[in-house]
């Protein structure tokens, strides 16, 4: 077909202007001439350079991308839908995360109210056994106080009232409970 186009404007031309000159000098030996060079041109592109090859190879990754590009395409279609889909299911999930997260405070309150009231009940119970032994101890200083306090009033009743005659009288008594102790 190309050499067709080349060769019918060249053939035309020679028959117009059919002069006298040498055939090398001929209007028509310069299509002809162009012809051989196009020729020549394309033997050296397909056999030499190889251009079909070319050509091929880069049809053939040309066709590689496009797959890969589909390949792609339907990935993030794929992806674009689940997130579609997880978007649509994220007000159930706001409403279960809500619901859990009112379920987990009541299980905290609880689990703070159980542990105030031990924790109330634990200061009690040593409230109490602190009030029992300061109870205690008041109570043993009370009672060496009130010892102390006899003892003492006792010693002074005991100078104040008896006489010499009263510690002789005591002593032989004592002596005498001694004495049949002894036997």
């Amino acid at each position: 077909m190309i050499l067709a186009s080349f060769i019918t404007p060249a053939l035309l031309f020679l028959a117009e202007n059919a002069e006298q000159l040498p055939w090398w000098r001929q209007p028509w030996w310069r299509p002809i001439n162009l012809l051989i060079f196009v020729i020549f041109l394309i033997y050296l592109l397909v056999k030499k350079v190889r251009v079909g090859e070319v050509f091929d190879r880069r049809a053939a990754t040309i066709l590689k991308e496009l797959e890969q590009a589909r390949h792609d395409k339907a990935e993030a279609q794929q992806r674009l839908a689940e997130v579609e889909a997880r978007f649509n299911r994220l007000d159930e999930e706001v409403a279960q995360i809500r619901a859990e997260a009112e379920r987990e405070a009541a299980r905290e309150t609880e689990r703070i109210r159980q542990a105030a009231s031990a924790d109330a009940e634990k200061i009690r119970q040593t409230a109490r056994r602190e009030i029992d032994g300061a109870m205690k101890a008041a109570r043993g200083e009370l009672r060496a106080f009130v010892a102390e306090q006899s003892v003492a009033l006792a010693e002074t009743i005991i100078r104040r009232d008896i006489r010499p005659e009263d510690d002789r009288r005591l002593l032989s008594r004592y002596m005498d409970e001694l004495s049949e102790v002894n036997r």
